[in-house]
């Protein structure tokens, strides 16, 4: 079955202003199946990460999930916010608990002031063998291109509301309208998806006549250089290629999370940003099997089905000389319809499609040879709100026999 979870916020126990009960209304009136909370670490005691496992187990049922998570907190910045989520992770503190030492209080991450990324990126690695040592799941949160394979991290953020909203603030600051704001923030959010892709693209910046590059504009605009040539910004079809080629024996697979700290108003920000998730039954197990299988899609609003030969995102396809694909999109939302669906293979788009209509569905044959993936992107456009919004599906990966 199909359940949306949202897998990134926090309480009064860090840097929200909510608590569980809280999350768990609002949750359930967008649709939510599941949270996870993940509170800074650095701001946790082991009282508060007591009385947090105590909400959460209270607040969850038979049709509902709040599960606790921790977000290790590295340094801060637009491009070098190296930040790891840590889902199942039943201790957050390293070595005796008496001493509250969080990783990133043993391993620190400092400021990069040259550029993006981290100054001791081997450190992120320790945070993540840390998760992983606990049996949990790493997170990279609002990367915007800056994960690198030897973190070994799970799972990616490809969409983080916090993020997009910061910077459409910090944009209009510097005088861009307000939909020219919201393009700058999707295009630095977009480096998580597409790498350095749109870096030199034209863009426009208040007070000058013509547009610029987009590398010039963050120049501008933060004083950002976007580091040496030895590490540019990747793409999460560079990670996704690196599985398919060998060169790491875990695929990362993409995730939609709000990041929100307005837990407790009215106009709270959970669910915003959203993961549908396949499982086949409500549980804290199944949940976190799931998210690690990538049976699941990230999406600010419309839901998607896709396999390829039948099976599901995440899943590996053994085909002939073609594969078969099944798509199946929807913008959810009566004043919404479907503008692109794009179906990638292998970081390549293989074909684009524009509905023009609330749903779309396709099942396209296509010629395989070799290994590789798919996956799908979709936007849509809703009239009642002017907002575009974004889909983006976990990869079916394919061997040819």
């Amino acid at each position: 079955m199909l359940i949306y979870y949202d897998g990134h916020m926090h309480t009064l126990r860090s840097d929200g202003s909510g608590d569980v009960a809280q999350i768990k209304e609002t949750a359930i009136r967008r649709g939510l199946s599941a949270v996870i909370i993940t509170d800074h670490c650095a701001m946790l005691t082991r009282e508060k990460w007591d009385s947090l496992l105590a909400e959460t187990k209270k607040a969850s049922d038979d049709s509902f999930l709040a599960l606790p998570g921790f977000e290790i907190t590295g340094s801060e910045g637009l491009l070098n916010r190296d930040h790891i989520l840590a889902y199942g992770v039943a201790d957050p503190f390293v070595g005796d608990d008496a001493s509250e030492a969080c990783p990133e209080e043993v391993w620190p991450s400092e400021a990069n002031p040259d550029g993006y990324g981290p100054k001791q990126p081997e450190n992120l690695a320790k945070w993540v063998d840390f998760v992983h040592s606990q049996g949990g799941i790493a997170v990279h949160a609002h990367p915007v291109g800056t994960t690198r394979l030897e973190y070994g991290v799970d799972n990616i953020e490809v969409y983080n509301q916090s993020q997009l909203d910061d910077i459409t603030r910090y944009a209009k600051l510097l005088g861009y309208s307000d939909e020219d704001a919201l393009q700058f923030a999707l295009m630095l959010g977009n480096f998580a998806t597409y790498g350095g892709r749109d870096l030199d693209l034209p863009v426009r910046f208040p007070g000058l006549p013509e547009p610029i590059p987009a590398r010039l504009a963050l120049l501008r605009a933060a004083g950002l250089r976007l580091g040496p040539p030895e590490a540019p910004l990747q793409s999460w079809d560079d990670l996704l290629m690196a599985y398919v080629d060998g060169r790491t024996d875990q695929p990362v697979f993409a995730l939609a999370n709000t990041d929100a700290h307005n837990t407790g108003d009215p106009d709270s920000k959970v669910g915003l940003a959203k993961n549908g998730l396949y499982v086949r039954r409500l549980s804290e197990e199944e949940v976190y099997a799931a998210i690690r299988a990538g049976r699941s899609f990230a999406t600010t609003g419309p839901s998607l089905a896709f396999t390829a030969e039948g099976k599901l995102m995440g899943e590996t396809a053994r085909v002939g000389g073609s594969a078969t694909l099944n798509l199946s999109v929807n913008a959810e939302s009566a004043s919404a319809v479907l503008e692109k669906v794009d179906i990638i293979k292998n970081g390549e788009i293989l074909k684009t499609v524009n509905p023009e209509s609330p749903a779309y569905e396709e099942t396209l044959e296509d010629s395989v040879t070799g290994s590789g993936y798919y996956r799908i992107e979709v936007t849509s456009y809703d009239a009642s709100s002017g907002r575009r919004y974004f889909a983006w599906s976990n990869p079916v990966f394919f061997e040819s026999s």
